[in-house]
């Protein structure tokens, strides 16, 4: 259910089909995305409903996500059909965005102040609050060109890579505090994991190096002696990949990779935060890693994610971590990505999409093993039986781990009449001790077979317990769990 909110910010009106006085929602798509916390809200509803007239240009509206809690958003436009097709579009966006960029800030200068204290103060007459604020270490920051509080803001914690949300708190149909919550890291890890190019067909992946940069340049501020801070001055010794070479910080396997004819693709941070030059090279570093590596994009439709992982997609929040496997790169990508972006509709939960980005590199020890083993393998010819005797070691060790997999069954396994459900937990044994007890160290993959040992398409589960309905199938089938560190 919803709520909707006169320019006075008085609740008027609900909406919602399982609201028995609610104007129904024909239609809606919420669109989410991780950067500045930015969101938008579509929705049609009937026109010619009592409760649609209360909607209103610059009017507001509450919307409920599930765990994720409400956020309040400001109508900008109402389209309205009449005639066979009585509707009402209605175009809403994120309410701080208003809110933010109609307040300037005029100039001045924090000095040694707390991020709590500098945020706290860009927010005033705002109607907005600082909420949750997870680094209040002391700043210096000077405000000099007349930004909105919204851009203030953003500065402010761009240094820290902060992540920013954007909440109400509501008691009863009334909203008690507008809030603005900074996160170190939006979302929670989770344990999905989906493979492209192998049970998700429908994934678009996007892979673009318009910026992509190997060495980046670190532009200071002035000191209070009037001389420009420079990583040049910094006594610091970089781990490799990087090196500091005069201004600038550079990436060697970058530039290996993805350097202009053995030279350095030059980006230029300019950093108006770092009050000396060690903190100039740290922030510079860490920009440089954004973007020394093509920016990777993974589309996944939200009804096949929820069909092949058995992921509840109501339950994915935006920032949260989860793994892909990518079996097209030669060798197989183990990564780790985090939802940026979530498009989701209440009225048709079987539609939407999320999409993905921040991909980090996992090490499979496993396959750095063999990859070594092999590299052995081809450069010292005289030593090939030995080589192959540790490698059928390594296979027979990886087999009898596999092997001692044991399913324990908890509950029946047979279902009656078409109804109950049985809980399997996957142990996993090494010479006679089980492993693994809180299932982080492995991935457990399930897959289902029918009578004709044919396997089952589109039911594909992770995790170390499975729980399966009698709604999950509709004959006698078989379960298979395989095991991968």
């Amino acid at each position: 259910m919803w709520f909707i909110l006169n320019k006075s910010y008085q609740t008027v009106g609900v909406l919602g089909n399982d609201a028995p006085l609610g104007c129904p929602i024909v239609s809606d798509t919420h669109h989410g995305q991780l950067e500045n916390g930015y969101s938008t809200l579509q929705f049609t509803v009937p026109s010619d409903h009592p409760t649609s007239s209360l909607l209103e240009t610059e009017g507001f509206v509450v919307y409920t996500n599930g765990k994720d809690g409400y956020e309040l958003f400001r109508i900008k436009e109402i389209e309205e059909s009449h005639g066979d097709d009585m509707t009402k579009v209605v175009y809403c966006e994120t309410s701080a965005t208003s809110d933010l960029t109609s307040q300037i800030i005029r100039p001045v200068t924090f000095t040694s102040k707390s991020l709590s204290d500098v945020i706290s103060t860009l927010l005033s007459n705002t109607g907005w609050e600082l909420g949750e604020c997870y680094y209040d270490a002391l700043m210096t920051i000077e405000i000099s060109d007349y930004p909105t509080a919204l851009e203030a803001i953003r500065t402010a914690i761009s240094s820290f890579g902060a992540e920013i949300e954007f909440k109400v708190e509501m008691s009863g149909l009334s909203i008690v505090r507008r809030v603005v919550n900074l996160y170190e890291k939006r979302g929670q890890v989770t344990d999905v994991v989906f493979e492209y190019g192998y049970n998700l067909q429908g994934v678009k992946r996007k892979e673009d190096s318009n910026k992509v940069y190997t060495a980046m340049i670190g532009v200071g501020k002035e000191d209070a002696n009037g001389k420009q801070i420079s990583i040049m001055d910094a006594q610091v010794v970089p781990d490799a990949p990087f090196e500091k070479v005069d201004d600038y910080v550079g990436d060697t396997d970058a530039l290996e990779q993805w350097g202009n004819n053995g030279q350095h693709i030059f980006g230029v941070f300019n950093d108006q935060n770092a009050t000396n030059p060690v903190e100039l090279y740290n922030n510079t570093l860490e920009e440089l890693k954004k973007y020394n590596k093509p920016q990777l994009s993974y589309e996944v439709e939200v009804a096949m994610l929820e069909q092949i992982t058995g992921y509840d997609h109501s339950k994915v929040s935006i920032g949260d971590t989860i793994r892909v496997k990518d079996t097209t790169f030669n060798p197989p990508l183990y990564l780790e990505a985090r939802v940026l972006e979530k498009e989701l509709s209440t009225v048709e939960p079987d539609k939407g999409k999320i999409t993905l980005g921040e991909y980090v590199l996992l090490k499979v020890q496993p396959i750095l093993a063999i990859q070594k083993l092999q590299k052995t393998i081809q450069l010292k010819q005289d030593e090939w039986n030995k080589a192959y005797e540790k490698a059928q070691e390594a296979q027979d060790a990886v087999s009898q781990i596999k092997d001692q997999i044991k399913v324990k069954v908890q509950g029946v396994q047979t279902f009656k009449n078409g109804q109950g459900e049985i809980t399997y937990v996957a142990s996993l044994f090494q010479n006679g001790t089980e492993i693994d007890l809180d299932g982080t160290e492995y991935i457990y993959s399930w897959s289902m077979y029918d009578i004709t040992n044919t396997r089952v398409p589109g039911f594909a589960r992770t995790g170390k317990s499975l729980t399966l309905k009698a709604t999950d199938f509709d004959t006698r089938v078989d379960l298979d769990c395989k095991v991968y560190q």
